[in-house]
């Protein structure tokens, strides 16, 4: 019986490791930004909380390291965050996690000049974390100038923190 056991577990183990590799292999590892092309596109973000605070600017090395909610970034009811970037790209999107301290739904919005790209809605509890994808199907063309963004609304006033930002590039 135990022999049967170990079999299937063996079995189970067998295909979950196969699973694994052709979702690895099925997603192109050329779309993630590297750190080295992060540092060179991308200065830092700006989020605004509201017109009664200043504007927060947050340094990416806080939002790209590998500690989760470290403290470095605010828990705070942002509205928009801005992304600074330095040159050219073409953007596929962008994933990150956020963490309400209490029980609200988010409406995420990404944004080129203030046209809507793509939208989410997260409802989440207190001390939950939740992963906000705002990837895109087509890559679409930022330049210097234009102002790439994710406003954010929610029915309360409820203050968030987010880490974690993965950036998605197509080569140019």
């Amino acid at each position: 019986m135990k022999t049967k056991i170990l079999i299937g577990a063996g079995i189970l183990l067998t295909v979950f490791i196969l699973f694994l590799i052709v979702i690895g292999g099925g997603s192109s590892v050329d779309k993630v930004v590297t750190e080295e092309e992060l540092k060179t596109t991308i200065s830092n973000v700006t989020c605004v909380v509201n017109d009664e605070e200043d504007d927060i600017v947050y340094q990416l090395p806080y939002l790209t390291n590998d500690t989760q909610f470290d403290g470095e970034i605010q828990s705070k009811s942002y509205n928009k965050i801005i992304v600074n970037q330095e040159v050219d790209i073409n953007f596929l999107g962008l994933a990150f996690m956020v963490k309400p301290a209490d029980n609200t739904t988010l409406n995420f919005k990404l944004t080129k000049n203030g046209e809507e790209l793509k939208t989410t809605t997260l409802t989440l509890e207190s001390d939950e974390i939740g992963n906000v994808d705002l990837l895109l199907e087509n890559a679409v063309n930022f330049s210097a100038s234009d102002e790439l963004a994710i406003e954010i609304s929610q029915s309360g006033n409820v203050k968030f923190v987010f880490d974690t930002m993965i950036f998605f590039f197509d080569e140019v």
